[in-house]
């Protein structure tokens, strides 16, 4: 090697090797919601690249170009490189006169294919791909126009292989018409991506949760989400001045169900400040005050819910049970809760609170899930929903207070009564007798 021509094609495989293979690893790794929103602003490589990754026919025939550069790199630093630096290997062992100690020619080969080994595995691969994948997008955007131009002029062989790649793939009952890098993550990969970014200080502790709880929202229901009918405050549509006033004096509602007869009658929601001037006049509420009430059964998901809210332009919607009357209502700040929990004005009315004894504290209202959660453990049962419907569902009667139940290796003692329901209630361990009920003292 006279001159330095020989390094340079060397180093020029290697770099074009590189090339390809971060073009590869970036198209892959980039992001399609941030490349459509360069795009939506007018950048030109980034619509092409947006169209690419909408496209899985177009996105599997750049990676095949991509995947074609590479292989034409290393075969071409295999052939010509090899032979150049063996050649150049031999001159030195023979000018060191290290052929009288070992075969020249043989060494001069290993060490060749040796060196030309590291820099095609650290500066043609694992270089540009850690560089591809920390920077996708811009790497994508940066390479695309010179991949399009390479495989405008491998068209036949990208089209012919990948044809080639698409038959044998068939065999198998693969289909590459579908995407097949999928870019998109399930709902269990994002909370996985939440906890590692948490965990890696990316995340604060309580932006993690929220984003949690949105991601586990659409899983909830009416029927676990509702305000039960037993705690719901409504107003007769024919109510009276004082009626009005006896309702607005114990209630801390901004909005309260409107109903004919009873609550299985519900017509509409109204709201406090159409009330007050009700109570100013001393005239009776009218159908024409009222914001429209929207029906939803108790299965339905909460989004469902929260789309059928937004239609009819108000914040609260009545659930109904199987027989079509009212089970209970659920308000936007209800559905806002289940995301970031639960505000209350006054600070001392959790939910859910241990005590110093270790044992766990509970409203009748919390969900099942809710304290699976909080203890660590799966707790479930198949036809109720809250701790309060569990402890009725086991005792079969009306609670009193000091009635236990086990359940699931849980004892859960009823401390407060509310009407005919569990108020309160404290979870303790207990041996694992699941169903059975306990008369109180």
């Amino acid at each position: 090697m006279d001159n330095g021509y020989p390094i340079l094609i060397i180093a020029l495989l290697i770099v074009l090797n590189g090339a390809f293979v971060a073009a590869e690893f970036a198209i892959i790794g980039t992001a399609p919601a941030s490349v459509e929103n360069r795009a939506a602003k007018g950048h030109r490589v980034a619509r092409v690249v947006a169209a690419i990754l909408r496209d899985p026919v177009r996105r599997d025939q750049y990676i095949a170009t991509a995947q074609l550069g590479i292989t034409f790199a290393s075969l071409g630093l295999g052939m010509y490189g090899e032979h150049v630096l063996a050649e150049w290997f031999a001159g030195m062992f023979a000018a060191f006169g290290a052929a009288a100690w070992f075969p020249a020619h043989a060494a001069a080969t290993v060490s060749s294919v040796a060196l030309l080994t590291y820099l095609h595995i650290v500066l043609g691969e694992m270089v540009p791909k850690t560089l591809a994948l920390r920077h996708a997008e811009n790497t994508s955007l940066w390479i695309t126009p010179a991949i399009m131009w390479v495989k405008t002029a491998l068209y036949p062989l990208v089209v012919g292989l990948n044809s080639l790649g698409n038959a044998i793939l068939r065999l198998f009952g693969i289909d590459r018409g579908t995407p097949s890098h999928n870019l998109g993550h399930t709902p269990e990969e994002l909370e996985y991506l939440i906890e590692e970014s948490q965990a890696g200080g990316a995340l604060r502790a309580e932006s993690g949760r929220l984003l949690r709880e949105l991601l586990r929202f659409t899983e909830l229901t009416a029927g676990e989400v509702m305000v039960p009918r037993v705690k719901v405050i409504g107003i007769p549509l024919a109510a009276s001045p004082a009626d009005l006033r006896s309702v607005l004096r114990g209630a801390s509602f901004t909005r309260f169900p409107v109903y004919r007869k009873d609550l299985d009658e519900i017509v509409g929601v109204i709201h406090i400040k159409d009330l007050l001037p009700k109570l100013m006049s001393g005239s009776s509420i009218e159908t024409g005050d009222l914001q429209p009430a929207p029906y939803v059964p108790h299965t339905a998901e909460v989004d469902v819910v929260l789309a059928a809210m937004r239609r009819e332009t108000t914040q609260m919607a009545v659930v109904m049970d199987e027989y079509g009357g009212t089970a209970g209502i659920i308000t936007a700040k209800d559905l806002f809760d289940e995301v970031a929990g639960e505000l209350h004005e006054d600070a001392n009315v959790p939910e859910i609170w241990p005590d110093p004894q270790g044992r766990l504290h509970v409203a009748g209202t919390v969900r099942i899930d809710e304290v699976a959660e909080r203890l660590g453990r799966e707790v479930e049962h198949d036809e109720v929903e809250t701790v309060g419907g569990l402890v009725l569902s086991l005792l079969e009667r009306p609670p009193r207070i000091g009635d236990a139940v086990i359940h699931q290796a849980l004892r859960i003692e009823v401390t407060a009564v509310e009407k005919r329901g569990v108020k309160t209630c404290i979870i303790t361990p207990a041996p694992d007798e699941p169903g059975r009920a306990m008369k109180s003292s």
